[in-house]
């Protein structure tokens, strides 16, 4: 494992500066040199050392020269539309470029203002954002084909109200931000903590702040349908919408059928030595229960231990080694490793199949609040009640308990994150703080992309992308919701329908 000195130029091998190769490629010379000149001017090293990172700049120097010939080479491709057949346009891009760009390259030629999907068609398949155009299998001239979608937007709020907007696709108005049609709405009894649409878009779940709701909704009626059985302090949908998985009102986790609101298994807090080291009164609780991305795995956490289970509710793993309550889990996209945060200021790397913990990320001052990984897995961040976002990069092979140093800390404004969260490509960051101005910065620099302000009149509660990573949607104490362009920058929508905190605004494909 090599120190953050080299870790850093060789997260920036995929680096996307605004498409100029040579800016680009300038960013890694000088990565690379700085590191070269750390090495040289060492007096500290032993002599093996010393010879390992040798080896290590000698790798670097090779990847360079790689990359140095392949983003010299752009291939042109052509979007047409999946309805029509038309072409829409044509592009070059870098091989090392992303499948988002394609979508990007439409939203400039047909509406820069409209609030739809994009999905990329290649060879009757639909390209993950996340992939880049060689991983994606495009050569110089292939046609793509592009899908565009209306966008709903979900959002839940401390007045007890839901509501489910819908955009026009296109708009004539050039002079500022339009407003959306009158939404759908219902009222919960109780302050909304969470809400979330299944990911066919036919289902509404709603969780409130006393936990004992978990309330189902058809989201083309509102019609109210059930409620999750023994009531929901927090859940989710499943990949396929069949499931939801969450903690019940007395802490424990259960999955529910989406469709009856019965609860199909039911997990109880094991009773492990390992919570008696917990700073939570609560440790016979359970914090949460997360599914993983295939479906076969769920996390959860009571006190300083967290739990693996299958889908049938059988317990697989007791993870034990954080020194304080574990606060937030994420797991990896192929399910291989679960992401651990705690209030004993570290995140912890697991092995799912064994159990064993890979990584512990170090560097935090205050205990931390959520955690996530990158779409691709090289990268993972972590937020603290210290008012820092760190991100770490992981592209290095993952060893047994090894400590990993940040590659960049983030401070937020007013010392809170108030929410961060990838890209669905992952090449991008964006981050809600104590303040009224949401930033988004890339990955591979860390430098600052866009700024989305003017808008909210109070700080920013959380802000979340759209599938397509091309639409922005922010909420904050005001009351209000703001729908931007990821691309450039400016408010699309300002929704005005609550009256007091919105707490979710979740953009999906109608």
């Amino acid at each position: 494992m090599a120190s953050s000195l080299f870790r850093w130029p060789f997260s920036m091998f995929n680096e996307d500066v605004e498409h100029e190769d040579s800016d680009g490629l300038q960013h890694l010379r000088d990565a690379l040199e700085k590191a070269e000149r750390q090495v040289s001017s060492s007096t500290s090293d032993s002599e093996e050392e010393r010879e390992r990172k040798e080896e290590i700049l000698d790798g670097f120097r090779a990847k360079l020269e790689e990359f140095e010939v392949e983003t010299q080479k752009k291939v042109k491709i052509t979007i047409c539309s999946a309805v029509s057949g038309e072409s829409i346009a044509q592009v070059r891009l870098r091989p090392t470029d992303f499948v988002v760009h394609l979508c990007e390259a439409v939203v400039k030629e047909m509406s820069h203002r409209a609030v739809v999907s994009h999905s990329i068609i290649f060879q009757s398949e639909v390209l993950p954002q996340h992939k880049t155009i060689s991983e994606a299998g495009l050569q110089d001239g292939d046609i793509v084909y592009v899908a565009r979608a209306p966008v709903r937007c979900l959002t839940a709020s401390h007045d007890g109200s839901a509501c489910l907007w819908n955009f026009e696709q296109e708009t004539n108005n050039t002079t500022g931000p339009p407003s959306a049609a009158e939404p759908l709405r219902v009222n919960a009894q109780g302050a909304l903590k969470h809400a979330s649409m299944s990911p066919s878009g036919q289902l509404l779940m709603l969780s409130t702040e006393d936990g004992g709701s978990g309330l189902i909704y058809c989201a083309e009626t509102l019609q109210f349908l059930h409620r999750l059985q023994g009531g929901a302090q927090s859940a989710s949908f499943s990949a396929d919408g069949q499931k939801i998985v969450g903690v019940d009102a007395d802490g424990n986790a259960n999955i529910w059928s989406a469709q009856t609101g019965q609860i199909i298994h039911r997990m109880f807090p094991p009773k492990t030595s390992c919570q008696f080291d917990s700073d939570s009164d609560d440790d016979a609780e359970m914090t949460f229960a997360n599914l993983s991305g295939c479906g076969k795995l769920i996390a959860t956490a009571a006190g300083s231990c967290a739990q693996l289970w299958d889908a049938s509710g059988n317990l697989q793993h007791t993870l034990q080694g954080h020194a304080g309550t574990v606060r937030h889990a994420a797991f990896s996209a192929d399910s291989q490793y679960l992401l651990t945060a705690s209030a004993d200021s570290t995140a912890r790397i697991w092995d799912c199949d064994s159990g064993r913990c890979m990584r512990i990320l170090s560097g935090h001052q205050r205990a931390l609040t959520l955690c996530a990984f990158s779409p691709t897995g090289l990268q993972a961040i972590t937020a603290a009640h210290d008012g820092t976002l760190k991100l770490w990069d992981l592209a290095d092979d993952i060893t047994d308990g090894s400590h990993l140093e940040c590659t960049l800390t983030l401070e937020a404004d007013g010392g809170v994150v108030s929410s961060a969260c990838f890209s669905p490509e992952g090449s991008r960051l964006l981050m809600a703080c104590g303040s009224d101005t949401v930033r988004m910065f890339n990955t591979a620099t860390g430098q600052m992309q866009l700024s989305f302000d003017g808008f909210h009149d109070d700080w920013v509660r959380s802000s979340s992308f759209s599938p397509d990573g091309l639409i922005i949607a922010t909420t904050s104490y005001d009351g209000a919701v703001g729908i931007w362009s990821a691309t450039t920058g400016k408010c699309l929508h300002s929704l005005h329908g609550h009256t007091q905190a919105v707490v979710v605004a979740q953009l999906a494909a109608a």
